[in-house]
């Protein structure tokens, strides 16, 4: 697992991290090392989950389709996180429902 430069992981609250091995192993599976490219730090939207510590940004995994990506990353965590492909990264936020 990479970490961008920068980046710290160290306030992603457990929902999250727990997240963190299955994502590394997804993109093992094709090929690819796992980056995570924000958690708290930066400039995200009023009201984001990054600043409560239950979201993190991780790059796209190459040769995938953006819906498939999606689809693939929702089926291994769950609907208690929310899964939305961005132009260069994922968002991932934990953000149960129930």
């Amino acid at each position: 697992m990479l970490i961008k430069a920068g980046v710290s992981i160290r306030r992603l609250g457990r929902p999250c991290r727990r997240t963190l091995s299955k994502l590394a192993s997804l993109y093992k599976s094709v090929g690819q090392e796992i980056t995570i490219t924000s958690t708290f730090e930066g400039n995200h939207g009023e009201g984001s989950l990054h600043y409560c510590d239950d979201a993190f940004d991780i790059r796209k995994i190459r040769n995938l389709e953006d819906e498939e990506q999606k689809k693939e990353i929702q089926r291994l965590l769950g609907p208690d996180f929310d899964i939305v492909v961005k132009s260069n990264h994922v968002h991932i936020e934990y953000d149960p429902k129930g």
